[in-house]
């Protein structure tokens, strides 16, 4: 367990790509690998599947539809700095994330 959080905590952040069974029905499906990066202050950039009107987005939260989308540079995702903030407060608001728990 320890070393996955090692993992997670020095990574950057997360880029995932959801399966099409999530996407495509728009099922809100959301990762619980991201609710760790986003716990851990990285951000996150994944997939629309749905969770639009249940998470707040921004710096700390991005979603893409397209491939275009998704290698789009984006400024906001390069300020990983700037968006651990951001990212710890999407996992406190929806996630019921402890601050004083994270390393």
């Amino acid at each position: 367990m320890d070393s996955y959080g090692d993992f997670i905590r020095g990574s950057r952040g997360e880029f995932t790509v959801a399966k099409d069974i999530y996407v495509r029905p728009h099922s809100g499906w959301f990762s619980d690998r991201s609710v760790c990066y986003l716990a851990s202050g990285r951000p996150v950039v994944t997939m629309a599947t749905g969770f639009r009107p249940l998470l707040s987005r921004g710096e700390g939260l991005l979603e893409y539809r397209t491939q275009d989308e998704a290698l789009a540079p984006s400024p906001r995702s390069t300020r990983t700095i700037k968006a651990q903030p951001a990212a710890r407060a999407v996992a406190a608001d929806h996630f019921g994330s402890d601050a004083s728990s994270a390393r």
